[in-house]
């Protein structure tokens, strides 16, 4: 099923990566299959204050399980949820961050990008079909063109963005039922790459994202997604297994900027995982990029811009991080 909406789903690729002149609005939402979040951010010469934090729980079972999420079970109630969560606050347009389970990213390698929507759109959704294993007609899918790899068969290279249609638009309804437009959906993933404080002469560096569901890695470069892997925690995998499996992926994503790029060093490596995990995060990506790899930091007030709350009971970095990540998607 395609999209019939505008092209806010391109938009939010392409806004992820900083290419739009357009203000992202200082509401962020951000949603998993546990919980639904509100944050309105301001700017001002100090970097960023966090005005107002709401959260609503949801119902355990509040969507169908599926690889890349499935839709609402019940879609009134959510709409309800939602309209609890923003009453009073005057919303007209906010940003909205999901799981990378839900919104998937790849990489695909394209002669030329027509300029016409419509074959634009025809042209992605043939590559989609050759790089995954999903039913692409039922995806909203979306790209935005990056810089390509020195040695590469095509001449250009495009990241492509895409998450199951009836999802993404149920939630849009959502909020759109209380005059809340959804101008962009991105990943928690690309979000937070636009959070963090990477020095620009720091050539590349790795963001790594642990949620339960899986973890996210990202190599990048003057702010650029390179490489973006996301990999699912199969069948409840044990933590032992989980070891080995984080381990051998690891020293794969690390063999990919050794074959493209010969002699080239990793900067920062930042990770955003739970407390009670971190330290374990810190030793396995420590043994899965081999020596030499610079210290791991985790993600916190120090690698975040300017941050400061007015609500005395402020929400951990993890639950902040993808959501300033959005509002900073912007181009002064």
């Amino acid at each position: 099923m395609r999209s019939t909406k505008s092209p806010s789903w391109i938009n939010g690729i392409r806004k992820a990566l900083g290419y739009d002149p357009v203000p992202a609005p200082p509401h962020a939402f951000s949603i998993d299959a546990r919980r639904l979040r509100h944050g309105q951010f301001v700017r001002d010469r100090h970097g960023f204050r966090l005005r107002n934090w709401r959260q609503a729980a949801l119902p355990p079972d509040a969507f169908h399980s599926g690889l890349l999420g499935g839709p609402l079970r019940d879609p009134a109630a959510f709409t309800a949820i939602v309209g609890n969560l923003v009453q009073g606050l005057g919303i007209r347009e906010a940003s909205l961050v999901v799981p990378d389970a839900w919104l998937r990213v790849t990489f695909s390698e394209i002669t030329d990008i027509p300029r016409q929507a419509e074959a634009r759109d025809e042209v992605l959704r043939w590559k989609l079909r050759r790089l995954v294993p999903f039913r692409v007609d039922e995806l909203r899918v979306g790209g935005a063109e990056v810089e390509p790899l020195p040695v590469q068969e095509e001449p250009r290279r495009m990241l492509l963005g895409f998450g199951v249609e009836q999802l993404l638009a149920q939630l849009e309804d959502a909020f759109a039922a209380h005059h809340v437009r959804i101008g962009r959906i991105t990943s928690a993933s690309l979000a937070l790459l636009s959070a963090v404080e990477i020095p620009p002469s720091s050539g590349f560096s790795a963001v790594v994202q642990v949620e339960s569901e899986g973890y996210t890695l990202i190599f990048a470069r003057g702010g650029e997604p390179v490489l973006h892997r996301y990999k699912p925690f199969t069948g409840g995998m044990p933590e032992g297994s989980q070891v080995g499996f984080v381990t051998r992926d690891l020293k794969l994503t690390r063999n990919f900027l050794d074959e493209h790029f010969p002699g080239s060093a990793l900067g920062p490596v930042l990770l955003l995982a739970p407390p009670e995990e971190e330290q374990n995060w810190m030793e396995r990506l420590r043994e899965g990029f081999g020596e030499g790899t610079p210290a791991v930091t985790p993600i916190d007030g120090r690698t975040l811009p300017g941050l400061r709350s007015e609500d005395p009971v402020a929400p951990p970095w993890r639950e902040i991080a993808p959501m300033l990540g959005v509002v900073r998607q912007e181009v002064a």
